[in-house]
């Protein structure tokens, strides 16, 4: 479960990175940057496969439950729930929840 998230705080951290938006007059501190950002963006994506497919597809069937919460409270907030490239990352979970409780359902994923 924990994985999704190391894996979008990860990514974020090398977006910063290679937007250079965490130094002031340090070239070297931004090569050390990339350097950690993105050796942590490889080894969550070497462990969410090493984890299978199978509970990738049952955490992001956790995840998209959990996103109906935040809607709630970001409509209640009168606050836009989700902008622009959001929408994708919220495509995949659910994808990825159909899939997952498809696999439950038939049995292809056991507990």
């Amino acid at each position: 479960m924990v994985l999704i998230p190391y894996l979008l705080v990860a990514g974020y951290g090398l977006l910063i990175a290679l937007r250079d938006e965490t130094n002031d007059a340090e070239p070297a501190r931004r090569s050390r940057d990339l350097v950690v950002a993105g050796i942590a963006t490889l080894y969550v994506l070497f462990m969410i496969y090493a984890g299978g497919l199978k509970f990738l597809l049952l955490s992001s069937a956790l995840y998209v439950p959990g996103t109906l919460l935040y809607v709630q409270v970001r409509r209640e907030q009168k606050e836009r729930v989700f902008v622009g490239a959001e929408w994708i990352v919220l495509a995949a979970a659910v994808i990825g929840c159909l899939f997952g409780i498809y696999g439950i359902v038939s049995g292809d994923i056991v507990i």
